[in-house]
């Protein structure tokens, strides 16, 4: 295959029945929440599979600063005759922490093949929940809608039905208004200036006493980086930032992205 079938094989859609979906924020009285769809490893190894070979793709991990973990994916190039390598890493998690930084890594990079990419142009989807312990999770009644809207969003991006054969869809229209809310998981950081768009807020993590780091997803599904001053408790995860505008800044450290203004969704 060339490189071009290989990228829309990566890229295609998966059926929904191997897509997950978990709960992302929730009501004030936990009845509902918003999920949102992502892929297990095991359906992203099994793309790589049956697109490349058992021996056409490889990875490997590195720790970093003891916190995080760095995985390369690597895919052989048959028309150079070298292995091309894409790198991306995520925090340890909460439970079984190594592990679970290693699995967010591994799937992270294959983002950046383009494997399940599309998940972050479809947006949140309301369900009925229920708690289990301090977890909140999606009720079986609601299935249905997840299926339907799932499908509904993959006929949208794609121009194509969600329950084809895996490798088998068509590339994006041109035309295709992507959704503004995405899932947590892709980390392709970029440096932006002059920009007034509409973002998904993905994380948000406290930096210094004045500002805040923020996670946020773009219409492309694109993860930029970004600071703010502290002081509007209303941004959160899951919160819809309108006509953001994003300066790009030069300190001793290098290059970052800062939020000048910005509204939030209502």
């Amino acid at each position: 295959m060339d490189h071009q079938e290989i990228s829309r094989q990566l890229k295609a859609p998966f059926p929904f029945e191997e897509v997950e979906a978990k709960i992302q924020v929730t009501n004030s009285d936990k009845t509902k929440g918003m999920a949102i769809f992502y892929l297990d490893a095991r359906a992203v190894q099994e793309r790589l599979d049956s697109v490349l070979g058992t021996f056409g793709w490889r990875n490997e991990y590195s720790s970093w600063q003891d916190k995080s973990q760095i995985c390369g994916l690597s895919i052989h190039d048959a028309e150079r005759g070298e292995w091309i390598t894409k790198y991306d890493g995520a925090e340890n998690s909460d439970i079984e922490a190594v592990k679970g930084g290693l699995t967010d890594a591994f799937k992270r990079s294959a983002v950046l093949w383009g494997i399940g990419r599309y998940l972050y142009q479809i947006g949140g989807v309301w369900v009925e929940i229920e708690q289990r312990g301090r977890g909140s999770y999606i009720k079986d009644s609601q299935q249905g809608r997840l299926k339907a809207e799932y499908d509904k969003a993959v006929a949208r991006i794609f121009g194509t039905a969600a329950n084809q054969n895996r490798g088998t869809a068509s590339p994006p229209s041109a035309n295709t208004k992507p959704s503004t809310q995405a899932p947590a998981g892709n980390n392709t950081s970029q440096n932006v200036t002059g920009t007034a768009s509409d973002y998904w807020v993905q994380s948000v993590k406290p930096s210094g006493k004045e500002s805040q780091q923020l996670e946020i997803v773009n219409t492309k599904g694109e993860v930029i980086s970004a600071y703010i001053k502290n002081g509007d408790k209303a941004i959160k995860v899951g919160s819809m930032l309108k006509d953001v505008d994003i300066e790009q800044k030069q300190s001793s450290y290098g290059l970052y992205n800062l939020i000048n203004a910005y509204k939030i969704a209502a």
